[in-house]
């Protein structure tokens, strides 16, 4: 039988079957033989394919006023037959089987209808609360059927629509930066491309930024040096490199050779009163409780020259704390006060705050320092952003602001006082418009109750099954019946749930490198539509 067959049965069991010949040139039809309204099954010739993923439409015409057609992701693909027994290791004269009597059975998942009023002329999308009629047709969706997905997506472009293998250029699959606040988490294996997918995002947060549009603040982190100006190495290229939109973006760095060799990049200072006690825990590895007590007493009195004072003197004095605690407590100011990074009278943390609440996108390039320097880092701005996004907490009209942390399992793993301070935002930051973007290959160390909250989840080829069962119990949409799916991800795929789209969204993800040139182009055509106008842009 060749692709123009297409076998269309009752049940299985039955040998009551009806040939149905298809045309090459139109589009292939099915019938729904079963199950209910958790899951469809339909059946396909056994020479023909279909994908995990794939979505496929079945026609209802069953109502009088209304059309509906419901929208099927499949979720598994099985052999089957009429045949009972062992047939298939029997023979039968010179075949093992009559090719009439098997095919393949594809079971999918409801994602929901769409309904069409004729009396109103109103198509809308919902969730499904019935079934559809038996034998009703299945086809592979059309681009049509896709169309309302454009109304439900926000504006921070990150890739186009996937259904199965095949990319849908005339769907692009955009996040909402209003709901940013609400926590994003980024989760996929080493090389499935979580780096390529947070530069696309800056990518889009820098343009709508450099048109004045911009209501989401991004602080992006870098500890590995990849997103300023990718790798030559893995001919990468990095955030400098869109040029065009250069005024949605501010990068900082604590490598002086990175200030000097690129007037874009700013040494990044951080000033000596803008250090709380309480900020130099997660610099030195374990504390002592007597060690955290100290500090806790120091950072209650609140003492905004504390630091100054003790680079001054070298002193420090801590009522009822024994003198070798405070020993080992001003051993390791010393230290502090070594880092290149520390300025007696400049900071740089006050201008980035400002860059944030104009909706830039804020590079911290982090090469070269070492892991607990950067959670130190790291810890100090949050606590900055957040406290200086309280006080504005009543402006209803301020942008949102979200903090990228690389690694985020060892901030967010829960049980350490040393990093209250992210756990601190992922509970309530979005009462002030604070938002985390958890970026991991191991979602299941991150603290179960932490990662409830993250209402976008990014997720890439995973391939422990523990780290996809965690991501299931949390996420807001039911990702059980994608656990096949996620496991079979290739590089650049995804599964997106967030908040607005009715479903879990399959994505390809954009290329970087693709998506510049493609951002560059649109610059252009932008320029041409406005020549003999003058354009209007932000002041770099």
């Amino acid at each position: 039988m060749k692709n123009q067959l297409s076998i269309i049965g009752d049940d299985i069991g039955s040998n009551l079957l009806e040939r149905k010949i298809v045309d090459k040139t139109k589009t292939t039809t099915y019938k729904i033989i079963s199950k209910d309204v958790r899951e469809f099954h339909f059946i396909i010739p056994y020479d023909e394919r279909v994908e995990l993923g794939q979505i496929f439409s079945i026609k209802d015409y069953s109502v009088k006023d209304d059309e509906i057609t419901f929208l099927a992701r499949v979720t598994d693909i099985q052999h089957d037959s009429n045949y009972d027994g062992k047939w298939d290791t029997t023979l039968k004269g010179t075949a093992f089987y009559d090719e009439d009597q098997i095919f393949n059975r594809v079971v999918a998942e409801p994602l929901g209808c769409i309904t069409f009023n004729k009396k109103m002329g109103k198509k809308e999308f919902k969730k499904s609360k019935t079934i559809p009629l038996k034998f009703s047709e299945v086809e592979k969706a059309s681009l049509d059927e896709f169309r309302f997905l454009t109304e439900k997506m926000g504006d921070l472009e990150v890739g186009y629509l996937r259904n199965g293998s095949q990319v849908v250029e005339e769907i692009g699959v955009k996040l909402n930066s209003e709901i940013m606040d609400h926590h994003m988490g980024v989760f996929a294996t080493t090389g499935m491309g979580k780096s390529n997918f947070m530069k696309v995002f800056a990518a889009s947060c820098m343009k709508k930024a450099s048109m004045g549009e911009s209501k989401l603040g991004l602080l992006l982190a870098d500890p590995h040096g990849e997103y300023l100006m990718g790798s030559a190495k893995n001919n990468t290229k990095g955030l400098l490199h869109l040029s065009e939109y250069k005024n949605g973006l501010r990068c900082y760095s604590t490598n002086n050779k990175n200030a000097k060799e690129n007037a874009e990049v700013e040494t990044l200072k951080i000033g000596i009163r803008d250090i709380n006690p309480t900020d130099i825990l997660p610099l030195f590895g374990e504390w002592r409780p007597a060690q955290k007590e100290a500090i806790e007493i120091m950072d209650s009195e609140n003492a905004a020259d504390w630091l100054e004072s003790f680079k001054e003197n070298r002193e420090l004095v801590i009522k009822d704390i024994h003198e070798k605690t405070i020993e080992v407590i001003k051993r390791r100011l010393n230290l502090l006060l070594r880092y290149s990074y520390i300025d007696e009278k400049n900071s740089s943390i006050d201008k980035i705050i400002k860059q944030l609440k104009e909706g830039k996108v804020i590079l911290i390039d982090m090469e070269g320092i070492k892991e607990r320097s950067e959670l130190f880092l790291l810890s100090l701005l949050s606590r900055r952003i957040l406290d200086e996004y309280q006080k504005d907490s009543l402006d209803n009209d301020k942008n949102t602001c979200l903090i990228a942390i690389e690694e985020a399992q060892r901030v967010l793993g829960g049980g350490d006082g040393s990093i209250s301070g992210f756990e601190i935002i992922a509970r309530e930051g979005r009462k002030f418009g604070v938002g985390l973007c958890a970026i991991t290959q191991q979602p299941k160390l991150v603290d179960k109750l932490l990662l409830s909250q993250f209402n976008t989840l990014v997720i890439m080829g995973l391939g422990d099954r523990n780290d996809r069962k965690c991501l299931e119990e949390s996420a807001k949409q039911d990702l059980t019946t994608l656990d096949v799916e996620i496991q079979t991800l290739e590089k650049g795929e995804a599964i997106i749930s967030t908040l607005k789209v009715p479903f879990p969204i399959p994505v390809t993800i954009h290329l970087y490198e693709d998506y510049i040139k493609q951002l560059k182009e649109q610059d252009k055509d932008l320029n041409r539509s406005s020549r003999g106008k003058k354009l209007v842009r932000p002041p770099n």
